[in-house]
């Protein structure tokens, strides 16, 4: 493509070509495109605000935090817990969009958050414990009341 930009047949917005060098996508005051000349692109993501790479204009950037131990088990037993509500039956599966119930698969996804939340125990702030304890509560006790109830 040799221009930058061209209209599509919908007027509501306008797609921009950026994979073109600085160089070549200069605009018409001689100056390479979104720089002046001799700046860098630290200086550039400096002068428009510090914005994050591709994040839309006028958006600060976000600073990422490191991935930690207790994250990624917070993220493991929040899809245990899911998958536990599924196979108890009280949720409807996604994929098949019908309530499906398998309580040796809901039991182990129980056992696997007990697991996880007894190695981490001693490591979690109060507040984070007291959850823990707290989803593990509820699955267990969902998980008596629909072992209970006969099979449909």
């Amino acid at each position: 493509m040799s221009d930058q930009s061209r209209e599509p047949s919908d007027p509501g917005f306008r797609i921009v070509d950026k994979r073109q060098s600085a160089s070549a996508g200069a605009d018409q005051a001689g100056e390479p495109a979104g720089q002046k000349a001799g700046d860098t692109q630290a200086e550039a993501a400096a002068q428009r605000g510090a914005e994050a790479p591709g994040a839309p204009a006028g958006e600060p950037e976000v600073p990422l935090e490191p991935v930690t131990v207790l994250g990624i088990v917070e993220y493991c037993v929040s899809l245990l817990n899911a998958h536990a509500w599924q196979c108890m039956g009280l949720v409807m599966n996604p994929l098949t969009r019908k309530i499906e119930k398998d309580l040796d698969q809901a039991r182990m996804a129980i056992d696997c958050v007990e697991a996880l939340y007894q190695q981490v125990e001693s490591h979690l702030p109060d507040l984070e414990a007291r959850r823990f304890r707290q989803v593990l509560t509820d699955l267990r006790v969902n998980f008596v009341q629909q072992s209970q109830k006969p099979a449909s």
